[in-house]
C-alpha cells in the first residue's frame, strides 16, 4: 500500500500535489515535504468576504451571459463568502460545504486545466492553491488562491478576480442569511411531491467501434464508448443527449475518459486509455501507453476516482493471451500495475477477496483446483453490474503461464463510497421484469421520480409514482448490439440542470 501511494504522489507531483479532504477546516501552504499541519477546525483557506473586481475573458467565440442573462460588467462589485459549511457565490448557494485543498504547479494547471498560458492572466506565481468547494460529494466551484488577498473564480470561459474585503463571512452568510437558507431547504422539500429533477449519465462501451466522423468529424470515426444524457422535470423528459467518450463527473468536475486505439500491423492493435479534465488537453494526457507490445483493454466501470478495466496481451497469431483485470486511479491511469483492493478497502477488503476465492475454490471439482492459482492477486479485482447493483468480482488465474484458463467469483463485501457514490435500487428485480422481461440491467433516480431498465437493445425510461413503476416506459432508446454499461451517474436538483448545462457545452448531439 505505501508503495502504491508513493507512485501516485511521484506523479501528481509533476502537476498536482499532495490534496486532503476537509470540512470546516484550513490548511496553511503546503510544504515541498508535503508535510501537512492539522488545521483548526473553524478556519478555511479561503474564509471571509471577496469582491469581484475584474474579469478576463478567454474564446470569446463561445462567451455566453449568465442563465440569468446577466452580463460580466454587472457583476463588478459582487461578492463571494465562505466560512465552516456554506459558501455564497453571486445568486449560488452552497450548503453543508466541503473543501478540498491541493497545491499546483500554476503553468501546468492553467495550461491543462483551461488551455491558456499563466502570462494571460497576469500571474507570476509558481504554484498557486485550488480549494475545490463541494456538497454532497459534487462540485460547487473550484477557488484559485493566487495569495492570501486575491482568488480567482471560473465560470462560463470567464475568469472572475476577487479581493479580500474582509475576515468576517458572517457579513454575507449570516443568522439571516442561513435561516433564508434553510427555510428554502425546508420548501424545496416540501415541495419535493411537485417538483422533482433528475438526470442521469450512463456510459456504454461497445464492442466495436462507432462512427461519429459525419456529425464531429474524422476524429470520431473510432470511438469505443459514448455517454447518453437522460433528465427529466416532473417526469417530463428533456431532449436527450449523447457525447462520444466517457463524460464522467468528479468532485473535480468533469472529465473525459475513454480508449484510443492504434493499429501496429495488419490486424494487431495496442489500446491506451485516456483520462484528463474536459477543459484539458488530450494530446498531452494520453497515459496508459505500454511498450510496443500488443495489447487490448476495455473499460469495466467508471467511479469517482477509478476506472476498472479488462487487459488482454496477444500472442503473436491473435488476442487471446491472458486475461486481466486491473482498477487504476482515474488521475494516473499510466499505473500499469493497478491498485491493491486493500489500497482502497484496507484489510477488510484484502480479507474479503481471499475468503471469496477460498470459498469458491471449495466448490469446483479437482482439475480446476489444480489449474488455478489458490491465493489471487491484490490487483486482479474490478465492478460489474448484476440485478441493479454493483458487486465487486476478483479474478484467479491459472498456476502455469502459457494456460490462459482463468475463474472469476464474486466478492463478499459491498462496495463502499470510495469506489461508487451511488448504488440504491429500490425496486425488487420481479418488478423489473415485469416491466422487461429479458432486462439485464437496472438503475433508479435518488429523486426516486425516474429509473432506466436496460435489456440487449433499448434502454427503457420509466416514470416512478410512490415507489412504483409507470405501466409504460416514457422513452425508449435503441444501443447497439453487445453495448454495456459502465457508468450510471445521477444528478438532482440544482445539480441536474448545472449538469445539463455541462453535456451540452460538448460536442454533443440530440437522440431523436
Amino acid at each position: 500500500m505505501k508503495k502504491n501511494k508513493i507512485i501516485i504522489v511521484i506523479f501528481l507531483c509533476f502537476i498536482f500535489f499532495p490534496s486532503i479532504i476537509l470540512q470546516g477546516c484550513s490548511l496553511n501552504k503546503l510544504a515541498n515535504t508535503g508535510k501537512i499541519t492539522a488545521p483548526l477546525n473553524e478556519l478555511i483557506p479561503i474564509s471571509g468576504v471577496w469582491e469581484i473586481y475584474k474579469y478576463k475573458i478567454f474564446n470569446k467565440d463561445n462567451i455566453k451571459f449568465h442563465d440569468n442573462g446577466t452580463n460580466p460588467d454587472e457583476l463588478i462589485g459582487k461578492h463571494a463568502a465562505f466560512k465552516s459549511n456554506y459558501a455564497v457565490f453571486l445568486n449560488e448557494t452552497c450548503e453543508d460545504a466541503q473543501y478540498k485543498i491541493k497545491e499546483v504547479d500554476a503553468k501546468y494547471y492553467f495550461f491543462y486545466t483551461y488551455k491558456i498560458n499563466l502570462e494571460e492572466l497576469d500571474i507570476s506565481n509558481k504554484n498557486v492553491e485550488v480549494i475545490s468547494v463541494t456538497s454532497e460529494g459534487k462540485l460547487f466551484y473550484d477557488v484559485i488562491k493566487v495569495s492570501d488577498n486575491e482568488i480567482i473564480l471560473y465560470v462560463d470561459n470567464i475568469f472572475y478576480f476577487l479581493k479580500k474585503v474582509s475576515d468576517n463571512p458572517e457579513e454575507i452568510i449570516n443568522k439571516k442569511i442561513i435561516n433564508k437558507l434553510d427555510e428554502h431547504k425546508k420548501q424545496s422539500s416540501q415541495k419535493n411531491d411537485e417538483t422533482h429533477r433528475s438526470g442521469v449519465l450512463i456510459g456504454l462501451r461497445s464492442n466495436t467501434p462507432m462512427d461519429y466522423s459525419n456529425y464531429l468529424g474524422e476524429k470520431y470515426n473510432s470511438v469505443f464508448y459514448r455517454t447518453i444524457w437522460i433528465s427529466a422535470m416532473n417526469k417530463e423528459l428533456y431532449p436527450i443527449l449523447e457525447t462520444p467518450n466517457l463524460f464522467a463527473p468528479r468532485i473535480s468536475g468533469f472529465w473525459w475518459i475513454g480508449v484510443k486505439r492504434e493499429e501496429i500491423q495488419g490486424d494487431k492493435y495496442k489500446d491506451n486509455i485516456f483520462a484528463y479534465p474536459v477543459n484539458g488537453k488530450e494530446d498531452s494526457i494520453i497515459l496508459n501507453v505500454n511498450s510496443q507490445e500488443n495489447t487490448i483493454k476495455k473499460i469495466l466501470f467508471i467511479g469517482n476516482d477509478y476506472i476498472g478495466i479488462e487487459s488482454k496481451k496477444s500472442n503473436e497469431d491473435d488476442f487471446s493471451g491472458k486475461s486481466v483485470l486491473k482498477v487504476l486511479p482515474t488521475d494516473k491511469v499510466s499505473d500499469s500495475k493497478g491498485v491493491k483492493i486493500s489500497d482502497i478497502l484496507e484489510e477488510n477488503g484484502r480479507l474479503a477477496l481471499n475468503n471469496s476465492a477460498e470459498a469458491y475454490l471449495a466448490s469446483q471439482n479437482d482439475d480446476i483446483i489444480k489449474r488455478l492459482e489458490k491465493i489471487p492477486k491484490e490487483e486482479s479485482f474490478t465492478m460489474i453490474r448484476k440485478n441493479g447493483h454493483w458487486i465487486m468480482r476478483g479474478r484467479l488465474q491459472s498456476k502455469n503461464l502459457y494456460d490462459y484458463t482463468y475463474a472469476d467469483f464474486n466478492i463478499n463485501m459491498v462496495p463502499t463510497s470510495k469506489i461508487i457514490n451511488y448504488d440504491d435500487f429500490y425496486f425488487s428485480w420481479n418488478d423489473v421484469k415485469e416491466r422487461v422481461p429479458d432486462a439485464v440491467d437496472a438503475y433508479a433516480s435518488p429523486n426516486k421520480d425516474l429509473a432506466i431498465i436496460i435489456n440487449k437493445n433499448y434502454i427503457y425510461v420509466y416514470g416512478v409514482e410512490k415507489n412504483v413503476l409507470t405501466n409504460t416506459p416514457l422513452k425508449k432508446i435503441a444501443i447497439n448490439n453487445g453495448e454495456s454499461v459502465v457508468m450510471a451517474e445521477w444528478a438532482t436538483g440544482d445539480y441536474m440542470e448545472r449538469w445539463e448545462k455541462a453535456i451540452k457545452s460538448t460536442s454533443a448531439i440530440e437522440i431523436k
